[in-house]
């Protein structure tokens, strides 16, 4: 019993010694008297994350400023498309050439930007399949048919677009008037019977019997249509200047009278 004990003794002093010696060994790895500055850590987690915090600030800015860019230019972009739009209709309302000056003032937009707008629907026109087409006539613009569709639909017509062989024959028409229907023939070709056939069914012309052929001129219609002057001088002077064409000053002849 005795012996027991003293067994037991030795292993209460044998594991005493273990943990005091566990115990001497953390004191000296971590001493008790180490204080650990709470503020100093606070400082770094400040210093890591006030960084992180303007950072994120900044990014938030850029993404701002880069969102109001991006929602800017996309109102420009449907502002344009408005105003084409509008020009293309004003196209179609007036029926009649119309300068970049007419519209500019009417639809109270830049001249510059009228003048883009106008060539980019005339290229949307002329590049889609469709009917219609911009023409430019001097320093004006209209919409008009393609020749191709004009025979089909020209019972149709009523004034407005004109197909561009039947605009080129009036233009000779008003720029020499009164001329002989004879001559307009020698000058365009045979084709020209149907073309003073439709202008006269129109009224964009009149004409006057005179020995086996018939003198042609232009109507007050004409001229109401293309914005011109009525008096016969005035418009030709006009369609010279809009036309650009040199006259060196001298009046643009009229045909001469045939028998």
């Amino acid at each position: 019993m005795k012996e027991n004990m003293n067994n037991s003794n030795d292993n209460l002093e044998e594991g005493s010694e273990e943990e005091s010696k566990e115990v001497f060994r953390k004191i000296i790895e971590d001493p008790p008297n180490k204080e650990i500055d709470l503020n100093e850590t606070m400082e770094i987690k400040d210093d890591v994350t006030i960084p992180m915090n303007e950072t994120t600030e900044e990014g938030i800015e850029i993404e701002t400023d880069e969102s109001e860019i991006v929602e800017v230019e996309s109102v420009e972009r449907q502002m344009r498309e408005v105003h084409k739009n509008l020009v293309e209709a004003s196209l179609y309302a007036a029926g009649r050439p119309l300068t970049i000056e007419e519209i500019s003032n009417k639809l109270e937009f830049p001249k510059k930007e009228v003048e883009e707008l106008i060539n980019e629907v005339a290229f949307e026109y002329f590049e889609r399949s469709t009917a219609l087409v911009i023409a430019q006539i001097g320093d004006r613009y209209q919409m008009q048919i393609r020749p191709e569709y004009t025979e089909k639909v020209s019972k149709f017509a009523k004034g407005g677009a004109i197909a561009e062989r039947y605009l080129r024959t009036l233009t000779i028409i008003a720029l020499k008037q009164p001329i002989l229907k004879s001559t307009v023939i020698k000058i365009r070709g045979t084709g020209a019977y149907e073309h003073v056939k439709y202008l006269l069914d129109n009224g964009f012309i009149d004409a006057t019997k005179k020995g086996r052929t018939h003198e042609l001129s232009t109507t007050d219609k004409y001229a109401d249509m293309f914005g011109l002057p009525k008096d016969k001088t005035e418009l030709k002077r006009a369609m010279v200047t809009q036309l650009g064409i040199r006259d060196n000053g001298n009046p643009m002849p009229s045909s001469e009278s045939e028998e």
